[in-house]
């Protein structure tokens, strides 16, 4: 179909619904992990292997579509993938044991992680190069519903039917999705080549791909700002139901604000980069985040029994700031890409998510009893993320 013809305003909503797969995949189930782990005859941390083994399969996944959007176009590999998901899906619902369970996730994940890359390449051959930004953060925008309605969602199941339904629930909006892939979304790929896939050309592409400077330190700076959004998923479970003891309802509601935030920061780029370059969005922002997080350390630090409330404040600040970073390093990380636009987009995505999988672990090793390790932990990240901003190759419009 020609480019011409695609309606940009519908394509975005399309994937953005997409995209919801990730947020609700990930933030429906987090109300059920203490009754998965009583289920199971198990524990939380246990449980929330889980959600670091969707991460890894999310990263390893990109990897391997990559390749396969640049060779075969977006739709078929969409289908595919989607397939896979739906049926690792119903795979987790009707798992006997955590260790099934952690496998299925893998698999979930696996799947589902076409829609990342895919979606980042179709937004590459649709909008112009200085609109991208603003097309992520619409994209960011449309999912944004998903992360506040999941945790409720997935708490009603939870308090009424029991967490397998989640899964149910995720194979149904799945399938959805699969056939509104299949009737409504266009092939937009004009670069698709017919050069046979070989593990030594793959891994020859990714590595040429990753000697570009101004991918690599793009890619770095969003990888390490996106690890402040996998630190803090990985944490509100623990810290929100456990540390202070909130019921379901209210960590459903403290999830949707904090997911607000994001969702907030996200929409305000969007607008703001019709006005002032993306880059130079995401270096003074990235400022701002290594200020806030360093109060927010100070602030568990002093006072290891702050009200609950605090935390919340604390979490959105931190979110909504690091909703400004992402899309932005994102459209910057693929200025230099055309033909291998889906390489680019998985290799940028394994980065993303492949670290954000190592900080979510390590947060669930080394979990303390208060949320200070959080905190120190984004302050960490912050620091580096505007490290990585201020020494990448400037980019003009």
């Amino acid at each position: 179909m020609s480019q011409a013809l695609i309606n940009k305003t519908f394509l975005i909503v399309l994937l953005g619904i997409l995209a919801a797969l990730g947020p609700f995949s990930i933030d429906m189930y987090l109300p059920g992990f203490q009754q998965i782990a009583k289920d199971f005859g198990t524990n939380e941390k246990q449980v929330a292997f889980t959600l670091t083994s969707y991460f890894i399969g999310i990263a390893i996944g990109q990897l391997i579509y990559g390749p396969i959007v640049d060779k075969y176009g977006r739709k078929k590999p969409l289908l595919f993938g989607l397939l896979i998901y739906a049926i690792a899906a119903l795979g987790c619902a009707l798992s006997p044991d955590i260790q099934t369970m952690t496998g299925m996730r893998l698999l979930q994940a696996l799947g589902g992680c076409v829609g990342m890359v895919a979606s980042n390449a179709i937004i590459s051959d649709v909008f112009e190069r200085d609109q991208r930004a603003k097309a992520f953060s619409s994209l960011m925008l449309v999912m944004g519903v998903a992360p506040l309605i999941a945790p409720s969602i997935g708490s009603f199941f939870v308090e009424t039917i029991g967490w397998r339904y989640i899964f149910f629930f995720l194979t149904f909006f799945s399938s959805l999705v699969m056939l509104m892939i299949f009737f409504f979304l266009p092939e937009t790929s004009i670069y698709m080549h017919s050069n046979k896939l070989s593990v030594q050309k793959i891994a020859g592409d990714y590595f040429e791909i990753s000697k570009n400077r101004t991918f690599l330190t793009y890619t770095l700076a969003g990888s390490v700002s996106m690890s402040v959004l996998y630190a803090y998923i990985s944490s509100a479970s623990f810290i929100f139901l456990t540390l202070y003891g909130l019921d379901k309802s209210t960590f459903s509601i403290v999830f949707a604000v904090n997911a607000a935030g994001f969702i907030g920061g996200s929409y305000l780029n969007g607008v703001i980069t019709k006005y002032v370059h993306y880059v130079k969005i995401a270096n003074v922002v990235s400022v701002l985040l290594c200020i806030v997080t360093f109060i927010a350390m100070l602030m568990i630090h002093f006072n290891e029994h702050i009200q609950y409330k605090w935390m919340v404040v604390a979490s959105f600040s931190i979110l909504f700031l690091t909703g400004f970073i992402n899309p932005n390093t994102t459209a910057a990380s693929l200025v230099p890409f055309t033909g291998n636009v889906g390489a680019a987009s998985a290799l940028g995505g394994f980065s993303r998510m492949g670290l954000g999988a190592a900080v979510a672990a390590a947060i669930g090793i080394f979990q303390g009893e208060t949320a200070l390790t959080l905190f120190a932990t984004t302050f960490a990240l912050a620091v580096l993320t505007m490290i990585l901003l201020r020494i990448a190759p400037k980019l003009n419009k």
